[in-house]
This record gives C-alpha cells, sequence and structure tokens, in this order.
C-alpha cells in the first residue's frame, strides 16, 4: 500500500496497511445526469400603488458567472487554509461538505492526520486557478499552492461554495475492460483520464520488470476509483494499494487524478508522472509478492521501501527525511521500548504518525543496502536470510556480516552524510 498523497503524499498509499478488499460486485448506480436548470421566472405580485401601474415579472434567476464561482471557491480555500494554520476544525467543517459522510470523514482525517505530523505547524495557502463545469452542479477547480496544484471539485450548499466531491450513485455504473497484462473496472464519472491510466499501468509494469528482471504474465485487476467514497470503509491517507488478500485474486486499487485523495502535482509536468511513481510503486508490491519472497514474511519496511526505492529513489519523501535527520528524530528500525504497539520501521504500517516520513526512511534503507551490499542482490540476500530466520540480527549477521547495532550505526551515519 501507499500513501502517495503525502508523496504527497498521498500519497502516500498513496497509506497504509494491506486493507482488505471490498466487494468486486458492481454496485447499481445511476449514471450521472445534467446539472438542473435554473428556476423559470414567476410573477410578482400585482402593484397596488396609488399610480396604478400595470404588475410587472420578477427578474429570470441566473447562473452565477465564472469569476462568480471562483470568488465562492476562494472563500472555501481560505477556511481550508485558515483550519489548518490555526488548528481550527470548525473552520474545516465550514470549508467542506458536511452532508456527504464518506467525504466528511476523508477531510477530518486527513486534517487530524496532519495536526499531528511533523510537519504540523507549517503555513497552508491556496489559490484557485482554471475552473470548468462538471454534471450535477460540481465544478472542478485546478486549487495552486506552493508551486503545486490541485484538482478538486466544489459544488453549492445553502448558497455557500464548498469542498466536494460526488457521492458513490452518481459515479455511472462500473465497467469492465483488458489490455495486455490488466483487467481494469472503471466509472465514467473518469472516463476523461481512465485512458491515460491504462497506458500508464502497462508502463508501471515496464519499469518493475526492467528493475527487479521479473514480472508475471498472469492479468491482476485494477479499480480506478474517481473519488474517496467508492465501495467500504478505507484509509483517508492512502491514494492507492495493492490487495492481496482478496477472494477473486489479488488486485490493484488507485484514486483517479481528479480526485481529493490524489493530492498535488507538479503543473509543469502533469499529473501523469506522479501516477506512474505511484502504479510503479504498487505493482511492485505485487511482483515482490509473487515472484519473490512472500510479503507475509517480510518486514514493513522492506515491503514499503523496496516500493518507495523502485518506484522513485529521489521521491519527494526525500525532503521528510532530511528534515526528520536535521532535526534528531529518524523513526527507529526497531522499538526495544516493550511497548505492544511498535513504533518502528519494522512495524510501519501501524505507525501512530508520520506514516510518510516512515516510507522515506524505508526507502533509504534499501538505497543504504544496495549502495552498500551489493545492489538488488545484497537486498534480495538479507530479504530472504529474513525470511527463515524472522530475526533481524541473525539475517543481517547471515547477509552481510554484521550485527544489528552495527548495521543500524551506519545507516544513520549514511543518512547524516547524504540527508544533512
Amino acid at each position: 500500500m501507499h500513501t502517495r498523497s503525502l508523496r504527497t503524499l498521498a500519497s502516500i498509499s498513496i497509506g497504509a496497511a494491506l486493507l482488505a478488499a471490498c466487494a468486486v460486485t458492481p454496485p447499481q448506480t445511476t449514471a450521472p445526469t445534467a446539472a438542473p436548470a435554473a428556476p423559470a421566472a414567476t410573477s410578482a405580485p400585482a402593484a397596488t400603488a396609488a399610480s396604478g401601474a400595470a404588475p410587472t415579472s420578477a427578474p429570470a434567476a441566473s447562473a452565477p458567472t465564472d469569476a462568480e464561482i471562483k470568488a465562492g471557491i476562494q472563500q472555501a480555500l481560505d477556511l481550508y487554509a485558515r483550519a489548518y494554520n490555526e488548528g481550527n476544525a470548525d473552520l474545516l467543517k465550514q470549508a467542506a461538505d458536511q452532508t456527504n459522510a464518506p467525504f466528511r470523514r476523508f477531510i477530518q482525517t486527513r486534517f487530524d492526520t496532519f495536526q499531528e505530523s511533523i510537519r504540523s505547524g507549517q503555513k497552508r495557502s491556496y489559490k484557485v486557478g482554471d475552473i470548468k463545469q462538471r454534471d450535477l452542479g460540481f465544478v472542478q477547480a485546478q486549487v495552486e499552492t506552493g508551486g503545486f496544484v490541485y484538482d478538486w471539485t466544489f459544488r453549492q450548499v445553502k448558497g455557500q461554495w464548498v469542498m466536494s466531491e460526488p457521492k458513490e450513485d452518481q459515479l455511472g455504473k462500473r465497467e469492465k475492460s483488458e489490455t495486455e497484462h490488466f483487467v481494469f473496472y472503471t466509472y465514467p464519472w473518469a472516463d476523461d483520464v481512465n485512458g491515460k491510466i491504462k497506458e500508464i499501468m502497462e508502463q508501471a509494469r515496464a519499469n518493475v520488470l526492467k528493475k527487479l528482471g521479473k514480472a508475471p504474465d498472469s492479468k491482476p485487476s485494477v479499480y480506478i476509483r474517481p473519488i474517496f467514497g467508492v465501495g467500504g470503509p478505507e484509509n483517508p491517507n492512502t491514494l492507492a494499494y495493492y490487495d492481496r488478500n482478496n477472494r477473486g485474486g489479488d488486485r490493484i486499487i488507485i484514486y483517479a487524478p481528479q480526485s481529493y485523495v490524489f493530492g498535488a502535482y507538479d503543473p509543469a509536468t502533469g499529473w501523469e508522472p506522479e501516477l506512474e511513481g505511484t502504479l510503479t510503486h504498487e505493482y511492485t508490491h505485487l511482483v515482490n509478492q509473487r515472484s519473490f519472497t512472500p510479503i507475509a514474511r517480510m518486514t514493513d519496511w522492506m515491503v514499503e521501501g523496496l516500493a518507495e526505492y523502485v518506484s522513485d529513489p529521489n521521491s519527494a519523501r526525500d525532503r521528510g527525511v532530511g528534515l526528520a535527520v536535521q532535526s534528531d528524530q529518524i523513526i527507529p528500525i526497531m522499538d526495544t521500548s516493550g511497548a505492544v504497539n511498535k513504533q518502528d520501521l519494522n512495524h510501519l504500517t501501524i505507525l501512530d504518525k508520520n506514516v510518510s516520513l516512515a516510507y522515506g526512511l524505508g526507502a533509504s534503507l534499501v538505497d543504504y543496502i544496495n549502495q552498500t551490499y551489493g545492489g538488488m542482490d545484497g537486498f534480495w540476500k538479507f530479504a530472504n536470510a529474513y525470511d527463515k530466520t524472522q530475526d533481524m540480527d541473525k539475517a543481517l549477521q547471515q547477509a552481510f556480516g554484521v550485527s544489528y547495532e552495527q548495521f543500524d550505526q551506519d545507516w544513520r551515519a549514511w543518512l547524516k552524510q547524504n540527508y544533512s
């Protein structure tokens, strides 16, 4: 799994546990319909002035202009930024659609996660850019922040523009299609990006095959979700994930561009490179499981660090790693405190906070092994030793002839040399 929005994140993720699969039966949903027309003009009551002037009709209601829409969206964005900057959940509720339960949960959880993270306190600001009308009264806006952009949707609720997404029954009926190596499940709401996503998924497979030298011939399923509120409850900080436990076979879930889950991207390059990195990450998990050491026999940092390293060894997560190194907040490989809920890289997917940072540190461990102990052959030598021993110290002794204490010390010194 991947919290790619904090790659952003996302992703982050794409984050960050291997979630249970939701049902694969296509939901019986209603296709999107055009936004309702403005109400027709009605006649005003007859005038009773002494002049006896004839009654007149009220002017017809007019649709808001683009300038008016952008002004309303900007007000929502200003409230959203203030909520983060002030840690004010009440402002967050004013900025986001409270009538859409899954979306409301997504916005709140993202907010809570940020407030508890190493990035808490960093100030935010947003500016609305280009907009375009969509069905069902939604407007898609390009939102600018810090040199990056989001593609977010908004709608009016009680006369106020708020951040929002359609509900599942407004997406259209789910459709099935195939490419050379994948089976795709998509929704009409995202038809403007579905074709490109399929192309990028095929490229992601080629990327992994080139880096790891193996890829299965069978076709896994890929589910493209255009909104957060599709299927059962999900982790709001997860942009994408590989699900190896689905009863219908392993599959990849990805939230599409133009959804809130997708996160920010560089407008100079577009969202395609960000998505390619995400899909390469998730397909690495699939190849790891099918062609190398089973994921269940590896620690979390091996699984996620490998996928992060293969997809983008110089990702935006490096900035978080550098901040952690400089502030001496490196998450330990092993938590030796005796706590039941381990807060370490070995248990990355159950961390209470800083999950995105943990992905970056996991990738740094894979990078360190590659540079120090013989490339990917060294990594798989260590992974196979751990598979047999299920003991970090014994695996490091067998694979590299070093103790865990020495390995940890050398990795931290390497971090300071490369990230300070």
